[in-house]
């Protein structure tokens, strides 16, 4: 494949259309298309009812730790499955960031166990689609997340369904410029391995706000340039 140079070429166009479709469809999440909702049970319906923690609950709404990035330890409350649902949609840098043999354990651990077979098949396959498309770039990859606003969809003591709105920001010289992505990522959780895991995501673009006059879009030479002596920002660290 011959390498991106100028924006302008109808080349760079189809790969830069190519990259903001993956982005947006794949990297914000990975979804799970369908749902098996026989065999977890009802979604959970009705006002949010927090049930009591259970012994040895954190006293927030976690995490308390993390394994390969993955968070992990969350509370068995409405708060504590907002969290994960954060969490989760937050582990796009980790994933892309991983060697491939060590995704399926981590889309393992996020997962509940009748989902992770399709999510894994389904994750490995994004980002294999994902890493094609940035091969021809040089330097190092950025791709930074952020959580912007949530909404309590359901919850129950065992169940629970929250939306996430999120951008991530993708660059790659030679291979993506600078681009964001807006999603929202509804979550299905449910309580197993005493932690709330992905019983399914789905994932829809926006809502994409417009970018105002104030600056000029930037290059990914740019982006480097004024981000360097910055640090990854990662709330409650």
């Amino acid at each position: 494949m011959a390498e991106y140079r100028n924006p302008s070429t109808p080349t760079a166009r189809r790969r830069l259309i190519a990259v903001a479709s993956i982005v947006t469809a794949f990297l914000i999440g990975f979804s799970v298309s369908g749902r098996n909702d026989e065999a977890a049970g009802p979604p959970a319906s009705g006002a949010p009812a927090v049930g009591a923690a259970p012994s040895g609950a954190p006293d927030g709404p976690g995490p308390t730790g993390d394994r390969w990035g993955i968070p992990t330890g969350f509370a068995r409350t409405e708060a504590g499955a907002v969290t994960a649902a954060v969490g989760y949609v937050l582990t796009g840098g980790e994933l892309m960031a991983m060697p491939p043999t060590r995704v399926p354990d981590a889309i393992a651990l996020m997962s509940a166990e009748a989902s992770t077979g399709a999510r894994v098949t389904e994750a490995q396959a994004k980002l294999g689609q994902l890493r094609e498309v940035l091969a021809p770039g040089r330097g190092a990859t950025r791709y930074l997340q952020a959580v912007l606003a949530v909404r309590v969809e359901a919850f129950s003591i065992d169940r629970a369904r929250v939306s996430v709105w999120s951008v991530g920001v993708l660059s790659r010289d030679g291979a993506a410029v600078p681009q964001a992505g807006w999603t929202t990522s509804t979550f299905e959780l449910v309580w197993e391995r005493d932690d709330w895991k992905v019983w399914s995501e789905q994932i829809v673009p926006g809502p994409t706000p417009d970018l105002n006059a104030s600056d000029r879009p930037a290059t990914a030479a740019d982006l480097e340039s004024r981000l360097q002596g910055f640090t990854i920002w990662e709330a409650g660290r």
